[in-house]
């Protein structure tokens, strides 16, 4: 390894420990989100009971993993006594874990949160590593990193108990190696391609469209003159012949890989899982939210605006550059990072399950990997170089502003997280992380006691938040919380930002009055503060409001 190639691996090391200890500060600064203690609860209870019953509309193979570290040790109590008076409702299972353990949340969550950073971390080094393969040069792995750690969106989600990371790093890697399999066919990168697919089936279901995806890049490889085939095939078979052979054994791989990550036995549980997400519509969807209007059917345009605010500009615009400039089309094979990640987009839009940027998480690594191009010879060697660090710089100092809470983070396009609630919501801004947030700021500027409509399923209790419950959306039984007395000093409500919005209430405009005013303090983007102290007409009108 020469010199240059030495620098950027120490480049590229020195990135993904500054992208771990902004991951630390995640860890400090957020509360558990919305569904990490159902991920937390499922993954342990397949430990605990031999079972995959519990919360099987997610595969189980990263709730496996993230609750594996509380198998060494002094392991928690599983309540096993909720799941049998609540014939193994997640929701409640999932509460009592986490917070009736007689042991801090995060004691128990961190270890998980820290295992999904790992992947956010593999993540990276394999976008720089496709980088410096498919631009050849060691500038565009590091940029590609440099693009990688530097959003956002991959760090919040590298951090929380999702499955989207995992299916993204899976989902790369199987592009990966079948990248590299046309020019360097071989058995053991047939094998991991196959089985970089079944992970990525065992994280979500939404891995089909990865399936879809990786085929349609095998057959425009094929019609534009490529090869696809087993290894030793015969020089003279037809390339729609060798493709086809190629599938299916990338395809029993994957479906074998899949099957042992539910212990073979438990299989069937995939097939109902699946089932469950076909028709999820039929369980009662929520509101979805678009430029101020609610709809529980969604929209097919949901990620076309939402991208473009969500999305550091400086990654946007080097993404643009490397097109204008004519360097895609030079790439070699470049329909395995382009068709992917097109069939999985369009397939996700057609879904219309429009509840955030998570949805399409696997796409964006292709985007670091494409803006990366910029580094490279075509691009005007020193000018390239020179564009490229003006966007990477002009997204790191972007991102920085939103540390530590990710999760909220827009661009200038939408004026940041206080500008693009106008646009969008839900897991974009909102995913309940914020009580922590709020306990500091209570503890700096108090009152004692307030109004509290959150969202998500943290609970005030655990941080010692004195609260009046106003309706919410998450909570696991009553709703707890003390009243505010009429004379008391000071009359400030708090309102989680999809309760404000009303996407999930019964009552969508329960806080519509809210919206017109300006808040006090706005809490990890999510949290909005409003100081109604003084206004007799506001406070009458939140002490009536019932707490459901």
């Amino acid at each position: 390894m020469n010199v240059r190639n030495l620098l950027a691996t120490a480049l590229c090391l020195a990135l993904v420990a500054w992208f771990w200890a902004r991951g630390e500060r995640f860890f400090a600064a957020n509360g558990p989100t919305f569904d990490e203690p159902v991920h937390l609860a499922a993954g342990y209870s397949y430990w605990a009971t031999g079972s995959f019953k519990l919360n099987r509309e997610d595969p189980p193979l990263l709730k496996l993993l993230w609750a594996a570290p509380l198998m060494f040790g002094d392991r928690p109590t599983y309540p096993h006594d909720v799941a049998r008076e609540t014939d193994n409702n997640h929701w409640h299972v999932g509460n009592a874990f986490l917070f009736n353990s007689n042991r801090p949340p995060s004691e128990l969550l961190n270890p998980a949160r820290r295992l999904n950073l790992a992947f956010g971390c593999g993540l990276v080094l394999l976008v720089g590593w496709w980088a410096f393969r498919l631009w050849r040069s060691p500038v565009a792995g590091v940029g590609a990193v440099g693009f990688a750690v530097c959003d956002p969106t991959l760090l919040a989600l590298s951090c929380i108990l999702s499955t989207d990371i995992g299916l993204t790093l899976f989902t790369l890697l199987a592009c990966y190696l079948v990248w590299e399999y046309t020019t360097n066919p071989s058995r053991g990168l047939l094998f991991g391609a196959g089985i970089a697919l079944g992970l990525a089936l065992g994280a979500k279901f939404s891995a089909l469209a990865v399936v879809l995806g990786l085929g349609a890049a095998g057959v425009v490889y094929v019609l534009r003159g490529g090869r696809l085939a087993i290894p030793n095939a015969p020089a003279d078979a037809s390339r729609g012949r060798t493709l086809a052979e190629f599938a299916f054994r990338l395809g029993l791989i994957a479906l074998i890989t899949l099957a042992a990550t539910y212990g073979f036995v438990h299989f069937d549980q995939w097939g109902r899982g699946l089932k469950f997400q076909i028709t999820r519509a039929d369980h009662g969807d929520g509101m979805m939210y678009l430029n101020g209007e609610l709809s529980r059917t969604g929209w097919f345009h949901y990620f076309l605006v939402l991208l473009p605010l969500k999305l550091p500009l400086g990654l946007l615009a080097g993404g643009l550059l490397v097109c204008v400039t004519g360097r895609l089309a030079r790439a070699p094979r470049v329909e395995f990072l382009l068709v992917p990640a097109i069939v999985f987009f369009a397939l996700a839009s057609c879904s219309r399950v429009n509840l955030g940027v998570r949805v399409v998480l696997p796409v964006l690594p292709f985007l670091y990997i494409l803006a990366a191009g910029l580094a490279t010879r075509a691009c005007y060697r020193m000018a390239g170089v020179a564009l490229l660090t003006l966007c990477l710089t002009w997204t790191g100092v972007a991102t920085m502003r939103n540390d530590p809470y990710p999760v909220a983070y827009f661009n200038e396009l939408a004026g940041g997280s206080r500008g693009g609630v106008r646009y969008v919501a839900d897991s974009n801004m909102d995913w309940g992380q914020g009580l922590p947030a709020l306990k500091a700021y209570l503890d700096a500027n108090g009152p004692d006691v307030i109004y509290l409509s959150y969202f998500g399923t943290d609970r005030p209790e655990t941080y010692g938040i004195r609260y009046q419950p106003l309706p919410t959306y998450g909570r696991v039984g009553p709703p707890g919380g003390e009243t505010v007395p009429a004379d008391a000093p000071r009359h400030v409500v708090v309102v989680s930002v999809n309760n404000l919005l009303g996407i999930y209430l019964n009552e969508p405009e329960t806080f519509t009055w809210l919206r017109t005013r300006t808040p006090t303090a706005v809490l990890a983007g999510c949290l909005y503060v409003f100081d109604l102290t003084g206004d007799a007409t506001a406070i009458q009108r939140v002490r009536a409001i019932p707490a459901k």
